[in-house]
């Protein structure tokens, strides 16, 4: 039986950066030390949506693509469904030989978090034709997390057919399966190839979903607009009034997450600000955010656990502070809401309709899926 292997490294643009992605990844899970009141439970549609991406070496030009409209296409689960609850999940697939055969990004509902995931992929290995397409499937199936009552959706994207290497369910087996448990496989060939053409058909007809072909690098549109600039520095002005409580390891995933959003380019970074330009929490472990809607206190939160610039604070001192970034974050998300309004105009009037694409592709089949 063959290996499957799990890697947490990997390259991403600056190696300052990689430093801080690789500390955030092995620390993702540490405690905040904060005590919040939770807030009723809320009757939002709960939506799961997985991208298993083909990234070997062929495939460097759509998921370059893929970095720059995953906010993109967020946006669009958000506008068809204003009551969405949204987690996405990653799965990157190779084949045996390479680096890795699948290396997977748990279900959740922290964007930022998969953009930077997403952000540090690389397109490397691959070789021989056939990938890895079964072990994709299978982590999708069984290692994610779904919610039992969440509209489960895949996207399988590659430009070469499965790799049956005997050590898990074949691909219509899996795709079969998948349409048991109400997971809908939606997949998309990149590319000309006739038997990833073939098998790819077979997996969306088994999984209930939509098989769909595009150009091998994607195809992306990605229109800038004379409003990008102005939505990115209010954007960041927003998430330099967070404090981030907790320990150290919970900082520097934030930093890793931040660090991915500066890199983006202006368009991903007006994305990225249309999605939360309703005032949603950026970062479950930000006191302002917890203090700013009531459901934390400043005697609820601990000394220790704040940065250190912030910890010799008495309860005066920081409630003045904390209520000065509440101000100030209130002030730039209301200037955000009306730039984000003008740049969706900009864009309705300016923006031609996307087809062929694979976030034109993947939009249409989400507009049509989650209706």
């Amino acid at each position: 039986m063959l290996t499957r292997q799990r890697l947490v490294t990997y390259g991403i643009p600056t190696a300052a950066t990689a430093t801080i992605v690789l500390a955030a990844l092995l620390t993702r899970s540490q405690s905040t030390g904060i005590t919040k009141t939770e807030p009723p439970p809320s009757a939002k549609r709960q939506i799961d949506v997985v991208f298993a991406v083909d990234t070997t070496g062929s495939m460097g030009g759509l998921i370059d693509g893929a970095k720059r409209t995953v906010w993109s296409i967020a946006n669009t689960i958000k506008n068809t469904d204003p009551n969405a609850e949204l987690r996405i999940g990653l799965v990157a697939y190779r084949d045996v030989g390479d680096e890795y055969v699948t290396k997977d990004f748990a279900l959740t509902t922290d964007l930022d978090a998969v953009f930077a995931e997403l952000s540090a992929y690389r397109a490397a290995g691959g070789g021989d034709t056939p990938e890895n397409v079964d072990a994709a499937l299978d982590v999708t199936l069984h290692k994610m997390q779904w919610r039992s009552d969440a509209k489960k959706l895949v996207f399988l994207v590659g430009d070469a057919p499965p790799a049956s290497r005997g050590d898990v369910p074949t691909f219509d087996v899996l795709a079969r399966e998948a349409a048991d448990k109400q997971i809908t496989i939606n997949t998309i060939r990149a590319g000309t190839d006739s038997e990833t053409a073939t098998t790819f058909q077979q997996i969306a007809s088994l999984g209930k979903g939509e098989f769909s072909s595009i150009q091998q690098d994607g195809g992306v549109q990605q229109i800038a607009t004379p409003y990008d600039d102005k939505l990115a520095e209010l954007s960041s002005r927003i998430d330099s009034t967070a404090v981030i409580a907790g320990d150290e390891g919970v900082r520097r995933n934030y930093e890793a997450k931040m660090a991915a959003a500066a890199a983006a380019p202006a368009p991903a970074k007006a994305d990225r600000a249309m999605y939360f330009k309703g005032g949603e929490t950026r970062a479950a472990e930000d006191v302002v955010a917890g203090y700013g809607s009531g459901t934390m206190s400043v005697d609820s939160i601990e000394s220790e656990n704040l940065p250190a610039t912030m910890r010799g604070m008495d309860k005066a001192q920081l409630k003045k502070e904390l209520d000065r970034r509440v101000e100030d974050r209130r002030q730039a998300q209301q200037e955000l809401a009306k730039v984000a309004k003008d740049r969706a105009d900009y864009l309705e009037k300016n923006a031609k309709p996307d087809d062929a694409g694979f976030d034109g592709k993947v939009k249409a089949t989400l507009e049509k899926q989650l209706k």
